[in-house]
């Protein structure tokens, strides 16, 4: 959109407090955006605007941010992962099933991102990152759809120097590649990092990544951070995310992967721990080094690393971080990511903020504010922006509309509450990345979701055929994953 924008007088305005370093409501608010960028949000605005967007009814919010997120393969897993639990892996999903999505083909990993990004943006998220794990090379014209979509996106094409594989579902092992081929790898994640930051959008940056702290070797993940360094880009790692990983990584270093992490020299502001839930405190691990000065959480909060937490797909193997207002509370930065699906950041919000009273056994240990700070300021602090997730002069227009009318919502007296613990995806009215319209009245304009679905799907299809091929009992999709309900024959 092109001039100046003025959302006049909305019911509620979630705008940026200087004084407290958070947010604060503003009643009968006035937000304006030119360009790409925010000029004023307050209230009584008189200068002249292009656009004049009547607020009456609405509440106006950052947009939201998922900074872990795998939208081009775990959809295809809906309706497939729900109940599944490795019983001899400590409950993990990851060894045993996770192998199986490397049969998700190149005609479906396109539509399937696109319809992750229609989800999350239809959510208010106007930010994300975007995992795509080896070894799977991204589909030809990946940068590309990212910026189409009109997302604000960090592409992360993550490096291993390993798999993980298992023959019984009771064992796992690794298969570790040639040094040659993970170099190949190494070049070709750097060359779409560099694209990503040259991309003319001005939307997208590149974010380095090492698949999996166990599927590394020690060489590669300092190799990886360094570049990360070289671009002043973020670094992720999955690590801490299973009780298998955290009892293999203390057999190999005699450390916990945290704290191996740190011998390395890789923690620090520029580091995202993708999920991070079994570390020595948990109490599926009960690792003696929680009760010590260099306690796993203590080390996260002295190297100021961030927590990418994705509460929804650890509850689904009845995992759950313990807890979120615990390591929030700890002096631990904290974001989120919607992971595998729904990627929905206020379905996230709602079983994050649950889950962490239900593992705390505290009901205001985490508030829902605290939540919603998580989402916006606690991600744009991992990835070293001040300009993303808050509504102030000087932020990005990402900007999202809320139908303070939505039955979910109704009666309002606290929007924030009412939205997180009650309201849907449907309350999100228009949303602006970059003060580009790229939701209007609950469509996006940048995709045709219901074509990119109609592609998952198929592919699903095509995928749950060929799943004898990929598991090691050479069992079908519904030997593995049982109906809910027998299919009565015709």
């Amino acid at each position: 959109m092109t001039g100046t924008t003025v959302i006049k007088n909305a019911d509620w305005v979630v705008g940026w407090d200087a004084t407290t370093g958070g947010h604060k409501y503003i009643r009968n608010g006035d937000v304006v955006f030119s360009g790409e960028g925010i000029t004023f949000v307050g209230k009584n605005y008189s200068a002249d605007a292009d656009t004049t967007i009547d607020g009456r009814g609405l509440m106006i919010l950052p947009g939201t941010l998922s900074l872990h997120a795998h939208a081009y393969v775990e959809i295809h897993g809906k309706g497939f992962w729900e109940d599944l639990a490795s019983k001899q892996l400590w409950m993990s999903q990851l060894y045993e099933y996770s192998t199986l999505f490397q049969l998700v083909d190149d005609e479906t990993a396109r539509p399937a991102t696109q319809a992750g990004i229609c989800e999350l943006l239809r959510s208010g998220c106007t930010t994300f990152a975007e995992l795509y794990c080896p070894p799977r090379p991204p589909f030809p014209g990946w940068i590309d759809t990212l910026a189409e979509s009109g997302i604000r996106a960090y592409p992360c094409p993550m490096v291993q120097s390993g798999a993980w594989y298992t023959t019984d579902g009771t064992d796992v092992r690794y298969r570790w590649f040639e040094e040659d081929a993970v170099e190949r790898s190494f070049q070709a994640s750097l060359e779409i990092i560099d694209e990503a930051n040259g991309h003319n959008s001005g939307r997208l940056r590149g974010m380095v990544g090492a698949t999996q702290i166990d599927t590394c070797s020690p060489e590669l993940i300092k190799k990886l951070f360094k570049a990360a360094e070289v671009r002043d880009v973020p670094f992720q790692v999955h690590a801490s995310q299973s009780v298998f990983e955290f009892r293999e990584m203390v057999r190999r270093h005699k450390m916990t992967p945290l704290e191996w992490l740190d011998s390395l020299g890789v923690l620090g502001p520029r580091t995202i721990i993708g999920h991070g839930i079994n570390i020595d405190g948990h109490p599926w691990v009960d690792f003696h080094t929680q009760y010590t000065p260099d306690s796993d959480l203590n080390r996260l909060a002295r190297t100021e690393t961030s927590v990418a937490h994705s509460a929804r797909a650890f509850a689904q193997w009845g995992d759950a971080m313990h807890s979120l207002g615990g390591y929030r509370a700890a002096g631990v930065n904290m974001a989120l990511g919607t992971d595998s699906y729904p990627l929905d950041l206020i379905e996230e919000m709602r079983i994050a903020a649950l889950m962490s009273k239900v593992a705390s056994g505290q009901v205001d240990l985490l508030k829902t504010g605290d939540v919603f700070e998580i989402a916006t300021l606690g991600a744009a602090k991992a990835l070293n922006r001040n300009d993303l997730g808050r509504l102030a002069p000087g932020a990005k227009a990402d900007i999202v509309l809320v139908d303070l009318k939505h039955p979910t919502l109704r009666p309002v007296r606290d929007p924030i509450k009412c939205l997180i613990h009650s309201g849907t995806s449907d309350a999100v009215r228009d949303v602006y990345v970059d003060g580009n319209l790229v939701v209007s009245d609950r469509k996006v304009l940048t995709i045709d979701q219901d074509a990119a679905l109609d592609a998952v799907q198929a592919g699903q299809d095509r995928m749950m055929a060929r799943m004898p091929s990929a598991d090691w009992a050479h069992r079908t999709a519904d030997q593995i994953s049982p109906m809910s309900f027998p299919v009565a024959e015709a």
